[in-house]
Order: structure tokens, then sequence, then C-alpha cells
């Protein structure tokens, strides 16, 4: 997964900035809704490889690990007050719905931060429900191509 994440930014990181408008200047990953204590896998293998700054988040318990809506209270990043602007990019390891990641993209730019960018690791379709079946067909003779930017149209 770290050879997949540090392959990915050093071909499409100047791809992200461009999009966003802005380098990262922090990093923080979406927190485990599953009261994991300690550092956060996906940080632990990271580490301090990006040269960012790490931003920490408290989740709030009273969503589950098994919810899958945007709450716009799911976390409460800590930001510190900067005389520079603030701009995250959150790292995750798999995207289901997205729920996590956009609840977290919203606390922070309620936090602060100027921009936010998120990276997906992994995406999870799960085959029963209808909407993916269209994607499952779409990715039946999977092709993975490094050099294809996710900021693609």
């Amino acid at each position: 997964m770290l050879a997949l994440l540090l392959l990915f930014l050093r071909g499409h990181l100047p791809c992200v900035t461009a999009r966003v408008g802005a380098s990262p200047t922090h990093v923080i990953t979406v927190p485990s809704t599953r009261s994991r204590a300690g550092v956060h896998p996906l940080a632990e293998l990271v580490g301090d490889r990006l040269g960012l700054p790490w931003i920490a988040s408290a989740v709030n318990p009273d969503y589950g690990p098994d919810d899958h809506d945007f709450h716009a209270d799911w976390f409460t990043p800590f930001i510190r007050t900067s005389r520079t602007p603030i701009h995250a990019l959150i790292l995750e390891d798999t995207w289901t719905t997205g729920a996590r990641a956009q609840s977290l993209a919203h606390a922070l730019k309620t936090a602060g931060a100027t921009t936010v960018a998120a990276i997906i690791l992994g995406r999870h379709v799960d085959p029963s429900y209808t909407p993916a079946k269209r994607l499952l067909t779409a990715i039946a003779d999977p092709v993975f191509d490094i050099g294809r930017c996710a900021v693609e149209d």
C-alpha cells in the first residue's frame, strides 16, 4: 500500500495540486470509527515520508462503524491556528460510500483548512448493490494503469 501511495504521489501529486490550487501542507488519515487505539495503521505506514505535519482528529462516538452517511459532526480535526493557509491532504485506505472522507473534508474546512484533497488507495464495491453493477461490468476485464491520473475527467 505504501509503494502504491508513493508511486501515485510521484506521478500525480502535481495533478492533484493543480486541481486544488495549492500543494498540501498537512496530512491526515480518515480516523478509524471502530474505536481502535493508537496510531492509524495508514499513518503509521506513511510515517514522515511525505515530510508533512500530521493533523489529529477525534471521532464522534454517536456514529458507528456501520454508518454510511455523511455527518457534519463525525470528526473534529485539531488544526492549530496558523498565519499561513492549511492545505490538507486526506489519505484513505478504503472508499466504500465516501461518507467518512466527505465528513472529514467538511470538518477540515469548518476547522479552518483552506483546501482539502483526498487520495483513496482502495475501493470497495458491494456486488449486491444495484447501482454498482454497471461499474462491475465496466471493470470486468480490469486494466490498472498507474500512468492514468485520478483527476482526469
